[in-house]
């Protein structure tokens, strides 16, 4: 309340009029003076009053008049009125007085301290019933703001209840102990149960037997922000298994939002998938034991026929070159022997190539320094190896990774213009870890997502028929890595596939 409370006085004479505002100073109002009924009237328009102090006897207009005429507008604002009068008076000139609006008289000259005394109460009183209106005031606000946010919430909750029951996805609120609380249409329509009969039921009745209160839900506790998103088999009302995916949230202490999708569909075709990528698995592993069993026959015919023939021709033009004494014909047969032994030469790297038969006589070890000290002098580069020593895989096995490192060295000398090449071959904890890199021009984005990149393909092909991973990047600084890693004991499944 910052406004001070307004006493109107009213005396024809002046010098009273100085008296009472002399006496009323030290009180906190403001005083409004006037010497005239009409006067009064005018200054008090649309003001609120605490206490009007009139004199009795005026001209033109008395205390009584101006009393009715102070209070006549205002309905619920009286202002409260004491007399001041000269004379005693008898008891209907009273009762006029009280009916025109008094509350008290005081008969000239009064008692100062009695007049203070009695302003003072009227004072109190005003100050209490602004402090009454102004809690009035903010009990009103108050309840239209409850009944703004009330209306909001309920507009907000036929909202979220149109949301949740028009959903496609079955909605769910559960306790801890996973019993329903609320459902949605869809839940009802997903699950095969009616919503009156999940409000009856739990989790644990509609999953099957693999999931029980000894193996319970991960269902997201409130502090938790990350939702829980689990895949599990649901009992179907009236009908087989079905799968479902179960996400959930915390909402409250003890109470958690879930929602359900039947996800059978989707799980049907991941198996038809997985097993048509089991099926391509073992059609490629097939197809690559097919191509190494024509190599092994290849290099087998090359080495026996084509071989065991030029070695022939060859022994033939030495005994042919003993007999015959002309120069220019022993030149030629020179000529011709030299061009047999390059012949022989590759035959025998072909064979190589085909089938390093070194594998199997001095293992994957002795194969890749054998390799790559000839692809190092023929390609003018540094191979740096890096070999940890005692590593035993099988024939088939090292085979493969052989492959890779032939496909991956390929590919270096036609597109990388590198320098230097590294290559490491370890175990670790259980797993072979094999890694080439070089530091070329490197490989882009593009060529490695590229399905047309069919180099790239059958080395990660190689590498799934070792249950392994197959990872291609771009150096740190510049060049290519690639890492392939698989399972040691993998190595033992494959020896029955050795290849001949």
């Amino acid at each position: 309340m910052n406004q001070k409370p307004r006493i109107l006085i009213v005396d024809d004479i002046q010098v009273n009029l100085i008296l009472l505002e002399a006496l009323l100073r030290k009180l906190e109002v403001e005083m409004i003076k006037a010497t005239s009924g009409f006067e009064a009237i005018e200054k008090t328009k649309g003001l609120e009053l605490a206490l009007a102090i009139l004199d009795v006897r005026m001209p033109g207009m008395d205390g009584y008049e101006l009393a009715r005429r102070l209070n006549e507008s205002r309905i619920e604002d009286k202002v409260p009125v004491i007399f001041l009068t000269a004379n005693y008076m008898d008891e209907s000139e009273i009762s006029i007085g009280y009916e025109s609006g008094a509350v008290d008289y005081l008969i000239k000259p009064f008692n100062t301290e009695f007049l203070v005394s009695k302003v003072n109460v009227f004072l109190d009183l005003f100050r209490q019933k602004q402090l009454i209106k102004e809690n009035a005031a903010l009990l009103k606000k108050s309840s239209d703001e409850l009944i703004r946010l009330n209306k909001a919430l309920q507009q907000s909750e036929e909202k979220y209840r149109s949301y949740i029951n028009h959903a496609p996805d079955g909605v769910i609120i559960a306790d801890n102990t996973g019993k329903f609380l609320e459902v949605n249409v869809a839940a009802g329509n997903i699950t095969g149960y009616s919503p009156d009969e999940l409000l009856n039921m739990s989790l644990y009745d509609i999953f099957s037997e693999d999931v029980s209160k000894e193996k319970p839900f991960a269902l997201c506790n409130a502090e938790h922000k990350t939702p829980q998103n689990q895949e599990l088999l649901f009992k179907r009302k009236n009908g087989p298994p079905h799968w479902m995916s179960l996400g959930s949230v915390g909402l409250a202490e003890g109470l958690h939002l879930c929602f359900i999708k039947d996800i059978t569909r989707r799980k049907k075709a991941e198996q038809k998938l997985q097993n048509s990528l089991e099926q391509f698995q073992l059609l490629t592993k097939h197809v690559e034991e097919v191509r190494e069993n024509e190599r092994v026959v290849i290099a087998r015919e090359l080495h026996d026929d084509l071989g065991q023939a030029l070695t022939a021709v060859k022994i033939d033009l030495g005994i042919l070159k003993q007999k015959v004494s002309e120069q220019d014909v022993i030149s030629r047969i020179d000529k011709i022997s030299e061009l047999v032994r390059d012949t022989i030469f590759t035959v025998q790297r072909l064979t190589s190539q085909l089938r390093p038969q070194i594998i199997d006589d001095l293992g994957l070890e002795a194969a890749i320094e054998w390799y790559t000290n000839e692809f190092a002098e023929r390609n003018q580069l540094s191979v740096y190896r890096q070999i940890q020593p005692g590593i035993i895989l099988s024939p088939s096995t090292s085979l493969i990774v052989f492959r890779i490192m032939q496909e991956s060295l390929t590919n270096i000398s036609r597109y990388a213009r590198a320098s230097r090449v590294d290559i490491t071959l370890v175990e670790s904890k259980g797993k072979i870890l094999f890694s080439i890199s070089d530091d070329g021009i490197g490989i882009s984005e593009s060529e490695i997502k590229s399905g047309k990149s069919f180099g790239i393909m059958g080395m990660r092909e190689r590498t799934a028929s070792l249950n392994g991973t197959f990872c291609i990047s771009k150096g740190k600084d510049k060049g290519t890595v690639i890492k392939i890693s698989f399972p040691l004991n993998n190595n033992k499944s494959n020896e029955t596939n050795t290849l001949r």
